[in-house]
């Protein structure tokens, strides 16, 4: 017996001197340990919560940054929407003054022709007046005699006399 005895004391010893080794570990190196580990404990905690800021923060850029595209889209139709408005009224105010000069035009050819067919209607009445002039002095010349001319002036003269 004195053998399982034995054994059973070497288990024994061999506790308390790891228990005395414990303590004395404890005892001597527990505050460094424990600041060492309540270092290293408050390094970590901050590491998280610097990452879990950064993790918010770009969470936020992203979702920045998400609704500036979606926004995007919406702000490339509406440029598109006013750039085709503009263009159309460009377009609009030009046909519109093209059709004013078109206007203009028309009014300046019509006045030109009313002028240019006045002109000519006087030149040709006065070709006409020129042309029967003549025609009716080559006639007279020929149908009256100067007697005639001479009987026509004494009619005139007749003609004169009554009235006074």
């Amino acid at each position: 017996m004195s053998g399982g005895h034995e054994s059973w004391l070497d288990w024994v010893f061999k506790f308390i001197n790891f228990a005395v080794l414990v303590g004395i570990l404890v005892k001597f190196a527990g505050k460094p340990l424990k600041e060492y580990f309540a270092g290293r404990h408050k390094t970590i905690k901050q590491k998280v919560e610097d990452a879990n800021k950064a993790l918010a923060e770009a969470e936020a850029l992203k979702a920045e940054y998400e609704k500036k595209l979606s926004g995007l889209s919406d702000e490339i139709e509406k440029f598109k929407k006013s750039i085709l408005e503009e263009t159309e009224k460009e377009k609009k105010r030009i046909l519109d003054e093209a059709n004013q000069f078109a206007a203009r035009i028309r009014e300046q050819a019509r006045l030109t022709y009313e002028q240019e067919k006045r002109e000519i209607m006087a030149k040709i009445k006065e070709e006409i007046a020129r042309l029967t002039m003549e025609r009716t002095e080559g006639i007279l010349k020929e149908k009256f005699s100067k007697a005639d001319h001479a009987k026509m002036v004494d009619e005139f003269i007749e003609k004169l006399r009554s009235m006074n």
